[in-house]
């Protein structure tokens, strides 16, 4: 079987030529863009913001991995007293705590496929773009606790294009033998291994077009084996989240309805899907199975 590491990287990836998808910002300075604008009145809350650790690495990172794990992890950090207390209260907000679900989706949806996976055949797990991979870690830990018999035969990969949350992925995990980090094109389809029993990709969609989108579907869909699970999700729009993003980030996201989503999947070809809704209410978690009876692709978005 052959893995990621025994194919040839395209040019494009090696050379780090493409650009970050959530790489939204197009201002030098913030601040000076807001003078422009005449928005005085958001400079005492972007010089605020920038207190919290989570609004500091949103504005300054587009919303970065460091980002996204500073949501999952759940922590308040930040200077002078007040910046904790800023980001305690940034991450009560109702789109941290939908983003929050969105980890927890990925997570127990990879241990349920675990744990009805055959005892004969290798479990193959792929987080695409991993960012910090905290939850291909968790589950490593909790089959390590549960079912030694299981993570023997696990293999767990990360594709990012970002080498910096490669290299901290390698540290949360270890160093440990089961898992393979590879900096990557998520849009490279050689970039991923045979096989899987799991793909996990959250995040990635509210940064790429539809037919883009369709395009990843459909790559997903073809490494997974028959029967493999992609798990996604999407995102709606919170007014005020969407707003202090736009502002004081330049971080603009496409937002979903979950109509919408289930028909990109399955134009990417996926007929089994199933979705609800988080407790929040913005997020849509979303779990597509590789059918055998899934017609060819008929060339992606129409």
């Amino acid at each position: 079987m052959t893995t990621m590491h025994e194919r040839a990287r395209p040019a494009h990836v090696r050379a780090g030529t493409r650009s970050l998808a959530n790489r939204t910002r197009t201002s030098p300075s913030i601040p000076g863009r807001l003078a422009r604008e005449g928005k005085l009145h958001l400079l005492p809350l972007y010089a605020l913001l920038r207190t919290s650790e989570l609004a500091r690495e949103g504005i300054d990172n587009s919303g970065s991995y460091r980002f996204a794990d500073h949501v999952y992890r759940g922590q308040a950090h930040g200077a002078l007293g007040v910046g904790t207390l800023l980001d305690a209260l940034l991450l009560r907000l109702r789109a941290a705590r939908s983003m929050r679900s969105r980890f927890f989706h990925a997570r127990d949806e990879i241990l349920a496929v675990a744990h009805r996976h055959p005892a004969n055949r290798p479990f193959r797990v792929l987080s695409v773009p991993c960012g910090i991979a905290r939850e291909l870690v968790e589950v490593e830990a909790l089959l390590r606790a549960a079912d030694p018999p299981l993570l023997a035969r696990a293999s767990f990969f990360g594709i990012d294009l970002d080498p910096r949350p490669l290299e901290l992925s390698r540290r949360l995990a270890r160093e440990a033998p089961g898992f393979r980090f590879l900096r990557a094109d998520a849009l490279d389809p050689t970039a991923y291994p045979d096989e899987l029993d799991v793909i996990v990709s959250t995040g990635l969609g509210e940064f790429l077009p539809d037919d883009a989108l369709v395009r990843f579907y459909g790559i997903c869909r073809d490494a997974l084996r028959v029967g493999g699970s992609l798990v996604t999700s999407g995102t709606r729009r919170d007014p005020v989240s969407d707003y202090l993003m736009r502002e004081l980030a330049e971080l603009r996201a496409r937002y979903r309805e979950p109509d919408e989503l289930l028909r990109l999947l399955r134009l990417a070809g996926f007929t089994d899907v199933s979705a609800r809704m988080d407790a929040v209410g913005l997020q849509t978690l979303v779990i597509a199975r590789r059918s055998p009876h899934e017609p060819p692709l008929t060339g992606g978005l129409r």
